[in-house]
């Protein structure tokens, strides 16, 4: 009898250690996910729970941008609101864009008018900034954009990415832009180099050319633009600084006297 006992007891204990060592897994499986979400709701630069007014703002954006032509499937799959604006002198949802790689974010400005029956409507901007849309399907790859935008206006600087409306028809292009890069200063020739500065010219007209001592005009700019979708190039120019003021500006005509 003792030993059947002993038997008994000792199967139970074993049945005891296999529930014990099998129940922390289980446990662990359960509660994983939501210590997961709690950490994640803690993590600084989490962002803050919506308010209703605001989860409006992003539904109406939403509408606004699809109205200009995309799905709302494409819409779904590429768009994301990261920040809303809602003060009274700043009511705004910015989206983030992202296709292939690429990533540029797209603001919404919201004004407001108000229609014959006194009613408040919101009207958003975001229309005008894009233009005339559609589902962007296909991209260039980045390196081909890169050797594009070399060979269009040589070495530039740091681009950036932007979704806007492009062609002439007001169609929406993701675009790669940047600048080029100044030509390096010249260097003071040698025979320039301790002469005294020459005297400023007479009063009076001057003819045309370049002036003694004069400033020299600030360098012309090259701005490329890359379609994203076709690699075809458009280019622009723009002078660095503010335009220079004329050497000589000639006083204003004083008026005549008038007749006693």
């Amino acid at each position: 009898m003792k030993r059947k006992k002993l038997r008994v007891v000792s199967a139970a204990l074993v049945l005891c250690a296999a529930a014990t060592f099998g129940a922390p897994a289980e446990a662990a499986a359960q509660t994983t996910p939501a210590r997961a979400a709690s950490v994640a709701a803690k993590r600084p630069g989490a962002e803050p729970k919506l308010t209703p007014e605001e989860e409006r703002l992003v539904r109406d954006s939403k509408a606004a941008i699809i109205e200009t032509g995309f799905s709302e499937g494409y819409f779904d799959a590429h768009f994301k609101p990261v920040k809303v604006h809602n003060s009274p002198g700043d009511r705004r949802v910015v989206w983030r864009f992202r296709l292939d790689g690429y990533e540029t974010t797209i603001n919404d400005s919201i004004g407001f008018y108000t229609d014959a029956r006194g009613r408040r409507v919101d009207s958003h901007m975001v229309g005008a900034a894009l233009g005339r849309t559609r589902d962007i399907r296909r991209t260039i790859s980045f390196r081909r954009a890169r050797r594009a935008m070399k060979a269009c206006i040589g070495e530039y600087s740091p681009g950036s990415i932007l979704l806007q409306r492009f062609d002439a028809d007001g169609r929406v292009s993701l675009v790669f832009t940047a600048v080029s890069l100044p030509p390096p200063a010249e260097p003071a020739s040698a025979a320039s180099a301790g002469q005294p500065t020459p005297p400023p010219p007479p009063a009076g007209p001057q003819r045309d050319g370049p002036k003694p001592g004069g400033k020299k005009k600030k360098p012309f700019l090259k701005i490329g633009s890359i379609d994203l979708e076709t690699g075809r190039c458009t280019k622009g120019v723009a002078q660095v600084g503010s335009p220079q003021p004329p050497a000589n500006p000639q006083p204003a005509p004083k008026p005549a006297p008038r007749p006693r």
